[in-house]
């Protein structure tokens, strides 16, 4: 997220409602297969970085 200047309000849109995005930055909940391709799109890597 640093690299590409994202913040946390960025990805509420993408894997969730602002208490969901909280929880997977602050590692208390694990990243879905459905959140981590919608991440693979945003940050254009593949979404196997994620899991």
């Amino acid at each position: 997220m640093e690299a590409s200047d994202t913040r946390q309000a960025d990805l509420v849109g993408i894997i969730g409602s602002s208490g969901v995005v909280s929880e997977v930055v602050n590692g208390k909940r694990s990243i879905s297969k459905a959140q981590a391709k919608a991440l693979g799109d945003y940050f254009k890597v593949s979404p196997s970085l994620f899991i």
